[in-house]
């Protein structure tokens, strides 16, 4: 059976070859079984990281698993506590293993596709209430996409830090806001209403 599963693994890695030309290293796949073996792949596909880190990173989950299944056998049902402890493991067996950079790569991965959709719908909202042109919806989706994004990235990292994650939200916020503001003099307050300032055109240059 783990047999099967690694033939899948590497058949879907080589297909997804393009967009990502990292798989689980062979070492992972042979020593863990294939629940931790997924686990490690749903983190490599955001990042690339050494046979080494792959490694480390299996055996921490093992951990986690182990601890999932007696709590599980336990409670019958995760409790919030049991569930919380498991979020603070794997946080900190990202953040013990992985650097910085992969550590944000990895962070942007899983959040980017959840960012792109809540920057589409304020942007048509926008396009509804405020009749927005095309370069105008453009370029809100682009700051809400990266207020959005680095939001839920700044969640991730300062999960621990509340004073310094607050810190970390008015700052994303106000720079985007700023940016759309200069770009084509519209502003968006908490509530998602938008108001301009001045009318943007096709030829208005970047103030």
């Amino acid at each position: 059976m783990k047999q099967i599963f690694t033939l899948l693994l590497i058949t879907f890695s080589g297909i997804t070859g393009v967009l990502n030309a990292q798989s689980v290293s062979l070492r992972v796949i042979d020593s863990f079984h294939p629940s931790t073996v997924r686990n490690v792949y749903e983190i490599i596909r955001h990042t690339t990281l050494s046979e080494d880190k792959q490694f480390k990173i299996a055996c921490q989950i093992e951990s986690e698993d182990e601890y999932f299944a007696e709590a599980i056998k336990n409670e019958l049902v995760l409790s919030n506590k049991s569930n919380g402890i498991l979020q603070k493991m794997r946080r900190e067996t990202l953040t013990s293993i992985l650097s910085e950079e992969e550590l944000d790569q990895y962070y942007r991965g899983i959040s980017s596709s959840e960012a792109e959709s809540q920057a589409a719908k304020v942007r048509d909202a926008m396009i509804i209430e405020m009749n927005a042109g095309y370069q105008e919806g453009k370029f809100i989706f682009a700051s809400f996409y990266k207020i959005f994004l680095e939001s839920m990235v700044a969640e991730l990292k300062f999960a621990d830090k509340p004073l310094k994650l607050k810190q970390e939200l008015k700052k994303i916020k106000e720079d985007e806001m700023r940016i759309l503001y200069e770009k084509c003099g519209i502003v968006i307050d908490e509530n998602f209403h938008g108001t301009r300032s001045w009318k943007f055109r096709p030829n208005t240059p970047l103030r």
